[in-house]
């Protein structure tokens, strides 16, 4: 890991990496669709109502998991960057921005559909989903903890 003046903020004191808050954020929102199904497990009489709930029909649903898999991939990455980072880790780590980017755009397509179910009507909980999927195009674009983050993965 090659360190530059200014990367002391990106990492601790025992020289492991800090890992971006923005990722965090994105990947637990990208996730929502796992957390509904894990809930929905919990809820012994009817496990469907729960997610009828979130989801409208059961293609949002499968949306929801095809979103969250990347960002789940990419937390078990996260978890495997120690101050040694093995070289399949930083191999993978390549295909974290594009795994993201499709994340995203996934996730776009399910909360059109989400809003197009129910358009005329006003809800709070789809426009601070439609809020988080703006405050992760953010992220994405103009994080500089999380691209000099992963550039110090891929370049370890």
């Amino acid at each position: 890991m090659q360190l530059q003046p200014g990367d002391e903020r990106y990492v601790t004191l025992d020289g492991a990496l800090k890992t971006p808050l923005s990722l965090l954020f994105v990947v637990l929102f990208f996730m929502r669709g796992y957390v509904a199904w894990i809930i929905s497990l919990t809820f012994v009489e009817d496990r469907t109502r729960l997610l009828k709930f979130f989801y409208t029909n059961t293609e949002q649903f499968g949306l929801a998991l095809l979103v969250g898999a990347p960002a789940l991939f990419i937390l078990i990455l996260v978890t495997q960057v120690k101050t040694e980072i093995a070289p399949w880790v930083s191999s993978s780590f390549r295909l974290v921005p594009l795994l993201l980017w499709f994340s995203w755009i996934v996730d776009g397509v399910l909360l059109l559909s989400l809003i197009s179910n129910l358009w005329p009507t006003f809800s709070l909980v789809k426009a601070i989903l439609l809020f988080g999927w703006f405050m992760a195009a953010w992220m994405l674009l103009f994080s500089r903890h999380l691209k000099r983050f992963n550039a110090l993965i891929v370049n370890s």
